[in-house]
């Protein structure tokens, strides 16, 4: 659920617009959607093409946490087609109207790391994570090192709606460069990643982040964080001809 400042509805031209204007099968996908309510930050939608797209019409599975008004699996259904395995995550009993074949609803706490472990046992491991819940530290913190360990190898972790990090108001309890919020754990993690070259015997951790993860890439108010076995950095020298340096 997208949580700002500038949130604008799609309807009459807009639609239309946004459907001819847009440059991805997804994008036009959100143009059309019509039926269970929808919203996310428009520019989540490029960010997804790129990093879902060769995933499409294949047998994932997908696990978003946040049903909200239900929209958002709907889309996935339509992206990923019928062989995706869809499973919704809320703390609303209401939202187990979501499910239906292929889309499997539970309800709990991501703030819970014993519900987290079991609902993993039941559908993981997953192909996808899409972290839309609470937007709260904590249960962002919780669900990335609970559910991490349950993505495949090739799969990707997505956390939406960062800027929850830098909101002082409310239950956020964010700032900028504030300790103890998500964006600052992640900035944690590029060290992680890059721990090749500051922290020795790597190689001999198998959970290190940096022998795990391939990329980690933040866009505004998103992060998406590749999962792929990764091997110590190697610089590849190609020719044979040194120029002298005037």
């Amino acid at each position: 659920m997208a949580l700002g400042i500038r949130e604008k509805g799609l309807k009459g031209l807009g639609r239309l617009a946004a459907y001819w204007g847009a440059g991805s099968d997804l994008e036009r996908l959100v143009a059309a959607h019509q039926g269970d309510r929808l919203f996310k930050w428009r520019h989540y939608y490029e960010v997804y093409e790129r990093h879902f797209g060769r995933r499409r019409g294949r047998p994932i599975t997908l696990l978003e946490i946040g049903v909200a008004n239900g929209g958002s699996l709907a889309l996935w259904r339509k992206y990923f087609g019928p062989q995706a395995q869809l499973v919704g995550v809320d703390i609303e009993p209401d939202c187990r109207q979501y499910a239906g074949p292929g889309v499997a609803i539970a309800i709990g706490s991501q703030g819970d790391p014993e519900f987290l472990r079991r609902l993993a046992a039941e559908h993981g491991p997953f192909d996808i994570v899409i972290d839309d819940g609470s937007h709260i530290y904590e249960h962002q913190r919780v669900t990335f090192e609970t559910l991490f360990p349950h993505i495949k190898a090739d799969g990707l972790y997505v956390c939406e709606d960062l800027h929850t990090s830098y909101r002082t108001d409310g239950e956020f309890g964010g700032g900028l460069r504030r300790p103890g919020t998500f964006v600052e754990f992640l900035k944690e993690q590029i060290d992680e990643l890059n721990a090749w070259f500051w922290r020795e015997k790597v190689e001999e951790e198998p959970h290190a982040l940096a022998r795990v993860v391939h990329g980690i890439h933040f866009y505004p108010t998103l992060v998406v964080i590749e999962k792929r076995p990764s091997a110590p950095p190697v610089v590849a020298h190609v020719g044979s001809r040194l120029r002298r340096r005037l």
